[in-house]
Formats: C-alpha cells, sequence, structure tokens
C-alpha cells in the first residue's frame, strides 16, 4: 500500500523559468562568460542575486498593457437619435463625449 502526498509550497524546482527574464521590470545584462549576468529590478530599484521563480508583481513583457489596449479599444456606440448601433473608435468616441466616461466607475 503507497502513501500519496501533495507538498504545497514546497521547494522550488530549478527547472522552473526565471520571471525577471520576461518581467517588464527586469534588466537583464549577460557578459561573454555564463557567470557575467547582472540582474536588475526596476519596479524595487535594486540588483537581484537570486533566481526568482515567483513574484507577486510579476507583469508579463509580451503582453499589451492596459494603456496599449486602449488605445486600440472600439465601443459600441448607440445612437437613440439616429437609432444606429456600431462600433468607433475609443478616440473618435472620446472626442464625441467629452464629458462621459469610457468605462462607467458604478455600474447602477
Amino acid at each position: 500500500m503507497s502513501t500519496r502526498l501533495k507538498v504545497l509550497k514546497g521547494t522550488r524546482s530549478a527547472l522552473a523559468p526565471r520571471l525577471c527574464d520576461t518581467c517588464q521590470s527586469g534588466v537583464v545584462r549577460r557578459g561573454a562568460a555564463d557567470s557575467d549576468e547582472h540582474i536588475y529590478c526596476t519596479f524595487i530599484r535594486r540588483e537581484v542575486r537570486t533566481r526568482i521563480v515567483e513574484c507577486n508583481v510579476y507583469s508579463d513583457r509580451s503582453q499589451p498593457s492596459l494603456w496599449e489596449l486602449r488605445q486600440i479599444a472600439w465601443v459600441l456606440d448607440i445612437d437613440s437619435r439616429r437609432q444606429r448601433i456600431g462600433f468607433v473608435r475609443a478616440k473618435e468616441w472620446e472626442k464625441q463625449h467629452e464629458n462621459e466616461e469610457l468605462i462607467p466607475s458604478q455600474l447602477d
């Protein structure tokens, strides 16, 4: 009879990818030798000397930021006077509705 154990938050594997390589805050400088590598975190403004595999402020640089997403967003515009529904670019919508928010702060 075998016993099955599940370890939670145990020792992390050395095979886990280092987050600093793909984080927006990570600056990785590599020299000619493998040992000549320096990692700097712009978020904490310090050099990182350990292999980071879990971080609560990690931001994947391959994913677009919220600002970038808003630049390419389309808004569903409903014009009740003309009885038209259609998509417009967020910038065009903001020009037409200067006093209104694109995303309501609170839904009723």
